[in-house]
C-alpha cells in the first residue's frame, strides 16, 4: 500500500477502510510518511468528509 493511493482514493470521494487509515497513521508516527502527504490527506478529508464506520464497543 502507498500513501499516495490512499490520498487519491479520498480525493475521489471514496471511503477509507480501517486498514488504510491505520497504515497512514502508523506510517506517519514511524516517520515513513512525510508531513506533506498527511497534509494532503487531511485536506482531502476536510473537503470530502469522512463516513462513519462500524463502531466496536471496546469499553465495557
Amino acid at each position: 500500500m502507498r500513501a499516495v493511493d490512499v490520498i487519491m482514493k479520498k480525493r475521489s470521494g471514496e471511503p477509507l477502510n480501517d486498514e488504510e487509515i491505520r497504515f497512514v497513521i502508523e506510517g506517519y508516527v514511524r516517520g515513513e510518511i512525510p508531513d506533506y502527504q498527511v497534509s494532503a490527506l487531511l485536506m482531502a478529508i476536510f473537503f470530502r468528509g469522512m463516513t462513519p464506520g462500524k463502531r466496536r464497543n471496546s469499553r465495557k
